[in-house]
């Protein structure tokens, strides 16, 4: 039996944005970069498109398989995301290179890109099996969950957020996972690479994922779970500026004049300067290692007791910039929001590989970016939500136009096989349909 290779398959995608997007940035040649292959059979791009539109088809996978709407059969997707060859987090950096070259020629010279760093759960409380699941704490609700944090860097122009990397991280105790990694796998391969980060320390996964991302951007934005003294050091190293929510920490304290102070006792020393319309001052101050950093005290218009301090190690930023620039930081959190109630985030995958959640991961990701892409060509910018409505009501027309298209088709075989239409009974017609028309038959049942 002769092998079909997948240069014989046409890559074919119901919604024509998907199609247009991955004409437009090269799929393909991004999806070999990242050692993304099938050996024969359906297309890696064919697979790479229909599971980007399962996510707006309003369908789950199995459905659009019995319905016969995605090439090849179920094996074909599962040894597709299953591949411990497939680096997924090449392919997201990759591709999201790409679109934030072109988003930036909409920009403004004066929009400051900045990388947002945060994570967050990708439950999967109903698994038991999956390799290196793990118990993780919602500090949001104080409940327990198994899954696995995603660890996120996006990149942020001022306007469109992008996901430019990510991490699955599992627990670095053991007592605390459920289950262990395959051991059986090569040491070189990507699967091997990726279990092995997933039990590692998450600062290390953080500094290797900026590290590739440096380029995009001067200042890397995250919440007071990053904001530790060596997260600010590693990033002067990496000639990049951090800014962080500071934690008032009893052990942690920072050089004034000489004196080491509590976060506390520097707010107290500043106090006076936020009275009457003031409600930030900036104090220049030092790390314990004699980094200079600066510190920006927020006093809540509402509750002047209640204060907030956002630190920073670029010395040269006004408090109105600091404040500013952090305030983005809460894209991502509206990133999260939108994948995990749109786009299918930790719902679709229910394999135990640690692969295809990982692929999975990278899928959803990628459909963010398409949505983003989108968005760009509109003349009026949407929400989220309104892209994602808008793609899924796409796949719909597109659906009705495949049905309209064999309707006609039939009926053209029926007027060659017949001298004239009239020759040709409506049920008999109906009956050259395929079998999802046959609900058509009610009505030619209905007496007039």
């Amino acid at each position: 039996m002769a092998i079909v290779t997948q240069d014989l398959y046409d890559e074919k995608c119901r919604s024509e944005s998907i199609s247009q997007f991955s004409k437009t940035f090269g799929l393909a040649k991004i999806l070999g970069q990242a050692n993304i292959h099938k050996a024969k059979g359906v297309g890696v791009l064919t697979v790479l498109l229909h599971m980007l539109a399962v996510g707006f088809s309003r369908k789950s996978f199995n459905q659009l398989m019995n319905a016969g709407e995605l090439s090849g059969k179920k094996d074909v997707y599962y040894r597709f995301m299953n591949s411990i060859h497939a680096n997924w987090s090449k392919f997201i950096r990759i591709l999201s290179a790409s679109v934030i070259a072109s988003l930036l020629k909409f920009s403004s010279p004066q929009q400051m890109g900045v990388l947002i760093m945060d994570d967050t759960l990708n439950k999967h409380d109903r698994s038991k099996k999956i390799e290196l699941l793990t118990r993780l704490k919602d500090h949001n609700d104080n409940s327990y969950h198994r899954g696995f944090r995603c660890l996120t860097l996006g990149f942020h122009d001022g306007l469109r957020f992008v996901p430019v990397d990510f991490c699955l991280l599992s627990s670095q105790k053991e007592e605390v996972r459920i289950n262990e990694a395959c051991q059986d796998l090569d040491k070189r391969s990507n699967g091997y690479k990726i279990r092995k980060n997933a039990i590692s320390n998450t600062y290390q996964n953080a500094y290797r994922m900026i590290n590739h991302a440096r380029g995009l951007a001067r200042y890397v934005l995250f919440d007071s779970w990053f904001a530790e003294p060596v997260m600010f050091q590693t990033l002067r190293t990496m000639h990049l500026h951090g800014i962080g929510m500071l934690k008032a920490h009893k052990g942690r304290r920072y050089r004034y004049k000489g004196t080491m102070y509590t976060l506390e006792a520097l707010h107290t020393l500043v106090k006076p300067f936020l009275s009457g319309k003031t409600r930030y001052a900036a104090l220049g101050v030092e790390l314990k290692d004699g980094t200079p950093f600066s510190i920006t005290f927020v006093r809540d218009k509402h509750k002047k007791r209640d204060w907030l301090a956002i630190g920073t190690t670029d010395l040269s930023l006004p408090p109105e910039k600091v404040i500013e620039l952090y305030a983005r930081r809460w894209n991502i959190e509206v990133f999260f929001k939108t994948v995990k109630s749109c786009l299918g985030f930790a719902k679709e995958c229910q394999s135990r590989h640690f692969d295809a959640i990982v692929c999975a991961v990278a899928i959803v990701f990628a459909r963010h970016i398409i949505m983003t892409w989108l968005n760009v060509g509109l003349s009026a910018p949407e929400t989220d939500g309104q892209l994602f409505l808008r793609l899924c009501q796409e796949m719909t027309e597109c659906t009705l136009l495949e049905a309209i298209s064999i309707v006609l088709r039939e009926l053209k075989k029926g007027l060659v096989e017949f001298d004239s239409l009239l020759d040709l009974s409506l049920r008999e017609f109906i009956a050259l349909l395929p079998c999802f028309f046959n609900r058509l038959e009610v009505f030619t049942s209905c007496e007039s």
